[in-house]
């Protein structure tokens, strides 16, 4: 499956930032671009898109709302976000916006995705907007850049610079909300709640002292992401390191819940609990046990079921793939063209010549911090104005409309799609002919599978009728 992302205002320049920026990112959990361009609506107006890998997974403090995680894997999953951090800054890029609602998790194999670069910037990218400060969330906003924005006022100082301790800082920012329950006071120091980020300040209270059940090892990794210096905040790579070190070598103790069991119901809880209760969905730091038990056998059946298409694609592989062929040159890069078809039912929901909204804004200190409500919600506060919509992620199915360069045809004698475009379960419909993936320890070993094919980091080989050879000879590249 494909996902398309479809800007809502016509010639939105931050898709093609975002496209060059996650061209430039190659890694396990960056979701793949696979496609990018711009869509010609009738009304003359241009509306750019991108194309990629379909994610299905859950923001990640929905995840933990419905499940009461151990320590061990809160710090794995911190660590595939550092992972992702540090594959990001490698190619000369910030993402400015980490925060929960960009991280999707995969209940299936708890595989964390870093989502949406749109507020993303690169080096030597054209800056779209002349506010002071770059696009992000408030809450997730380090405190050198809110005070460069406050003397920004006074001075005119041009335009705040976005760097990877920023990221690193939300980052915290995010591992103190997950482990709490809760944000740490806004980081704004010029506002009451702040004052702790002011220089000489002490900073937030530590996440174990807000939740006892946060050990020495957990507490100590956040706290080296929220230094009011940022050079004593760690690397991304130091702090993944450090995350993985943790959790592997931690004891029995690492895999208790990290979060109490619910005791009252709902109607006992204090009046105090009630407003935390409203935004959170349960009480601070509580776990309903029947709300966590239907979360855990339904990513029992999601892991079943993978476990189950992988072990009939392996079987399928065996009885299809007689024996390996001469070596081939691995073909990579897959050529979208299913975009417009889907574009084409989508039109009512686009806007009718609508030009795109100035996301130029005069910076202005706040009055207060944002709602709790609102901490994690859109990536605006100061800086560009958000110019994608919810609706424009749609599904595109893999093999149904969409050619990949490899091959350009089906075989002699190589089963087909049905009427609807799909294959068998566990096989891939592409350009017409069903494929199954072929597990091999490395993508290079795909040379020695007969008419077997690299694609997306993954070996496919094409599925014939049982009881017969292909007719064709290896296809020469």
């Amino acid at each position: 499956m494909a996902a398309l992302k479809l800007a809502i205002y016509p010639r939105d320049a931050r898709f093609k930032r975002e496209a060059e920026l996650l061209r430039r990112i190659q890694h396990p959990n960056v979701p793949l671009l696979l496609d990018a361009g711009d869509w010609r609506h009738p009304n003359g107006f241009s509306y750019p898109f991108l194309v990629m890998e379909s994610v299905e997974g859950e923001p990640l403090y929905q995840w933990a709302a419905r499940r009461n995680p151990s320590q061990r894997q809160v710090l794995r999953l911190l660590a595939q976000v550092a992972r992702a951090l540090q594959a990001t800054h490698a190619a000369g890029g910030v993402h400015r916006d980490v925060k929960g609602d960009n991280i999707l998790v995969r209940p299936a194999d708890e595989r964390l995705f870093l989502m949406d670069f749109g507020a993303g910037h690169y080096k030597g990218a054209e800056r779209l907007t002349d506010s002071p400060l770059p696009p992000g969330t408030p809450a997730y906003r380090s405190p050198e850049a809110w005070a460069y924005g406050r003397r920004q006022v006074r001075r005119r100082l041009g335009l705040y610079v976005a760097g990877p301790a920023d990221d690193v800082f939300a980052l915290g920012v995010m591992a103190y909300r997950l482990v709490t329950d809760e944000y740490p006071p806004f980081t704004d120091a010029s506002m009451e709640e702040g004052r702790c980020w002011q220089p000489g300040g002490t900073g937030p209270r530590p996440p174990q002292e807000v939740n006892p059940r946060v050990g020495p090892s957990l507490d100590a990794v956040i706290r080296h992401m929220l230094p009011l210096n940022p050079e004593e905040r760690g690397t991304p790579e130091e702090l993944a390191e450090e995350m993985e070190r943790v959790a592997e070598r931690a004891g029995p103790e690492a895999d208790a819940e990290l979060f109490e069991w619910e005791t009252l119901k709902s109607e006992e809880w204090p009046p105090e609990d009630l407003a935390d209760a409203e935004q959170l969905g349960h009480r601070a730091r509580r776990r309903e046990r029947e709300v966590v038990r239907l979360a855990a056998e339904a990513d029992a059946a999601r892991r079943a079921e993978a476990e189950h298409q992988k072990a009939e694609a392996s079987v399928r592989a065996a009885a299809h793939v007689a024996r390996r062929g001469p070596r081939r040159r691995n073909l990579q890069g897959p050529l979208w063209l299913a975009a417009a078809v889907v574009l084409v039912g989508v039109l009512v929901l686009w806007p009718q010549g609508k030009e795109p909204v100035s996301t130029d804004e005069q910076f202005t200190v706040a009055q207060g911090p944002p709602p709790k409500e609102q901490r994690d919600g859109g990536v605006t506060y100061v800086g560009d104005t958000a110019l994608t919509s919810s609706h424009s992620l749609v599904q595109v199915p893999l093999g149904k409309g969409v050619a990949l360069e490899v091959p350009p045809k089906p075989l002699p004698g190589q089963l087909k799609p049905d009427a609807n475009g799909r294959c068998h379960k566990g096989e891939y419909a592409i350009n017409g002919g069903c494929w199954v993936k072929v597990e091999v320890s490395e993508q290079d070993d795909c040379k020695g599978i007969r008419n077997g094919v690299a694609f997306r980091e993954g070996c496919y080989a094409p599925i014939f009728p049982l009881g017969r050879e292909p007719t064709s000879a290896p296809v020469k590249r």
